[in-house]
């Protein structure tokens, strides 16, 4: 695991699953049940993706809650470990939580704990400008296909983060008045971002065929607010 690229906003770690369980991990997805996010069994259209983003495809989501802050609050998330394809990632990062702690905040205390789900980007599919914010103290990624050319897209665009005083117009206007970077999905690559930073997913390329931009993505949970 190698941190190649990081801004106050996010980071770049290269490497960060031994070969072995990269390779592994690309060879479970295979075997995972997907479905398209707009096939929901409860008939309820997904809000996060819009109607222009195509056809991303999800699989079974997994929790790592090992304090019970979030029981029965994630029903469709089973509780790490699974025994599935995604357990190795998990456990990375569990590990990795003190090269994470600049962008996600200190276990216990900023966040307490996250979540993790398989996704699968065909060609023409993509994700619209969201922040994950909210509950979220931060956000990842994690790049599982063997293999990326730049012509295929994909491409994780960033803006920096707006000033928290700024009303939802010149939220939206900050996208385009200020620069941005973007980080290409390379195999074997994770991304961490920290709640409220604008980002968004180009579209797979004609040019990628058949190919899938294969992922694992989360995020790290605040405790939530007991109330009454």
């Amino acid at each position: 695991m190698q941190l190649t690229h990081h801004t106050p906003d996010f980071a770049v770690f290269d490497d960060f699953l031994a070969p072995d369980a990269a390779a592994s991990l690309w060879h479970r997805l295979r075997d995972q049940e997907f479905h398209f996010v707009h096939a929901r069994r409860d008939g309820a259209w997904n809000r996060v993706y819009g109607l222009l983003d195509g056809s991303p495809l999800s699989g079974p989501g997994t929790i790592n809650d090992p304090d019970g802050h979030f029981t029965g609050r994630f029903p469709d998330h089973a509780n790490h470990p699974t025994g599935g394809a995604t357990d190795c990632v998990v456990k990375q990062i569990e590990e990795a939580k003190p090269e994470l702690l600049p962008w996600t905040g200190r276990f216990g205390e900023n966040w307490h704990a996250f979540t993790s789900r398989p996704f699968l980007y065909p060609q023409g599919s993509g994700l619209a400008w969201h922040d994950d914010s909210g509950n979220r103290a931060a956000s990842f990624v994690f790049y599982a296909h063997p293999e990326w050319q730049p012509s295929w897209g994909a491409e994780l665009l960033v803006s920096p983060a707006p000033s928290d005083d700024l009303d939802p117009e010149r939220r939206h206007a900050h996208l385009t008045e200020r620069p941005g970077q973007y980080v290409a999905p390379l195999p074997n690559r994770l991304v961490v971002i920290r709640s409220g930073v604008p980002h968004m997913i180009k579209k797979v390329e004609p040019h990628a065929g058949d190919r899938l931009r294969a992922s694992v993505a989360g995020f790290f949970l605040r405790r939530p607010t007991v109330t009454g």
